[in-house]
């Protein structure tokens, strides 16, 4: 069996890292699913990283070109109904990655970093060579006990995520339109573009044009906030 640590390039991922060497815990690859828009941090982060552990990091991306490129040409948007970002620029790009390289007699043991209190997050792989591994959750260490890991090492990480995340909440959407208004108006335009499903938006309960014009005029509405854990873990997992 060999073992792959799924990195995503935040708080979490950073932290198994971390403690699958103090646990001299099996680790041979470590794989970091890039989507092509993920925040600067995070591509800082996985830079820094590379330069820190022991055993090969390789990045992989999707056949299908990055996220935003995908669902702009396809006219859709990730969507809370019909989710598939997931699988399309994570799980796919991964396992594909993993059969090329390692054939397919390899059975392989991936380890999940799903903090103690997200253990409903937890899951079996539906396939039968991969085996989920959640350390952090067998061993009941909570988010907190990553961000003392991450102390311990000098590490600093945030939440990670696509820049244009669904579970985005609605102070981050206001964030990138403040800070990065150039980023706002790409999404504002995917979401324009998005004549699939034309009933659903990249913020629940609105649109992103709709959003930016309140802004603008000042004014304010009920906009349903994502998921609390989603909003402070992210989302993304295999």
């Amino acid at each position: 069996m060999k073992y792959i640590l799924s990195y995503g390039g935040g708080v979490n991922s950073t932290a198994l890292y971390f403690y699958i060497q103090e646990k001299k815990l099996p680790l041979d690859l470590i794989v970091f699913c890039d989507t092509g828009v993920e925040h600067t941090y995070t591509y800082e982060l996985v830079e820094k990283m590379k330069k820190l552990v022991k055993p090969e990091f390789v990045t992989v991306e999707s056949n299908l070109g990055t996220l935003y490129e995908y669902y702009f040409k396809v006219k859709k948007i990730p969507s809370f109904m019909k989710r598939d970002c997931t699988s399309k620029f994570k799980i796919y790009p991964m396992r594909r990655y993993l059969r090329k390289r390692y054939g397919k007699k390899e059975i392989f043991g991936l380890y999940l970093g799903i903090a103690y209190e997200e253990f409903t997050r937890m899951k079996k792989a539906d396939v039968k060579y991969i085996t989920n591994l959640y350390p952090f959750c067998e061993d009941k260490i909570t988010r907190d006990g990553n961000l003392e890991i991450l102390k311990r090492y000098g590490i600093e990480a945030k939440k990670s995520g696509c820049i244009g995340c669904i579970y985005n909440r609605k102070s981050e959407w206001l964030k990138l339109l403040k800070e990065h208004e150039d980023e706002f108006m790409k999404y504002e335009l995917l979401d324009k573009n998005n004549s699939r499903y034309p009933e659903i938006s990249l913020i629940n309960g609105s649109t992103m044009e709709r959003f930016r014009k309140a802004v603008e005029q000042q004014l304010s509405f009920d906009i349903p906030e994502a998921e609390p854990n989603c909003a402070i873990y992210g989302s993304c997992f295999l």
